[in-house]
């Protein structure tokens, strides 16, 4: 049973560039409801004409690995910087970065969700199942059922399970987004007040500096007129005595 779920599965170059561009422009089918998800991969799978090759929980991880590829690359832990440097030899980074920045919505066909009715094979498990020959199958049905049921039944917890992960890193990310988009902005506004405190002490400088040069001013002019004064007064007494005599 463990080949018909297997998560590595091979997809092209192609697919996988359309895929991007079809689950970016489609990102409002995967509100985090109840299977939304499943039903939006169904209709992502069916326009990339995937079904029965494709699950679409094989499908949702792949767009997981990618996007972890992707915020590896984007955003590297400290002191992993230079990890950074394989974005360029990634082939998926720029395309998954417009993805991410909302620069790919339009950039594909507009689906509607396909649900468990309208699609008769919706995963590719059960269509593998009915086609086993006869000699590989077990020698009682009941035993072979058995062990599907308890497969699949494990598989859609697992999906559900994951779903809730997904939706609950996706808020994550985006109050992640949030508080970074506050640091900077609480770091231009610093950056912004610094400037203007360096403007205005340089301004207090200058007015200091003038300040000092009219004080300097006004002691060369205090100077002069206290020799003038004293010249004066020596110039005045002798004339001041022959008067009274």
């Amino acid at each position: 049973m463990q080949h018909l779920y297997a998560v590595c599965f091979p997809v092209s170059d192609q697919d996988t560039r359309r895929m991007i561009k079809l689950r970016a422009s489609n990102e409002v089918l995967f509100t985090g409801r109840r299977n939304a998800a499943k039903a939006a991969w169904r209709a992502i799978l069916k326009e990339l004409g995937l079904q029965g090759k494709v699950s679409t929980y094989q499908m949702a991880k792949k767009w997981d690995n990618l996007k972890r590829r992707y915020k590896d690359l984007k955003y590297p832990p400290v002191g992993m910087e230079n990890a950074a440097d394989g974005a360029s030899s990634w082939p998926w980074f720029h395309l998954m970065n417009d993805a991410m920045e909302g620069r790919l919505a339009g950039s594909a066909p507009l689906l509607s969700p396909v649900t468990q009715d309208d699609d008769q094979h919706p995963d590719p498990a059960p269509r593998h199942r009915l086609r086993l020959a006869p000699a590989q199958q077990p020698s009682s049905s009941t035993d072979f059922q058995e062990p599907c049921s308890g497969s699949l039944g494990g598989l859609e917890r697992e999906w559900e399970v994951m779903e809730r992960e997904r939706a609950a890193l996706e808020r994550e990310r985006e109050m992640v987004e949030q508080e970074r988009a506050a640091v900077e902005r609480e770091r231009a506004a610093v950056q912004a007040e610094r400037l203007w405190l360096d403007r205005e002490r340089t301004a207090v400088e200058q007015d200091r500096a003038l300040v000092e040069q009219e004080r300097a001013a006004l002691g060369r002019e205090r100077e002069a007129l206290d020799q003038r004064a004293l010249m004066m007064n020596s110039v005045g007494h002798p004339g001041h005595l022959n008067s009274l005599m």
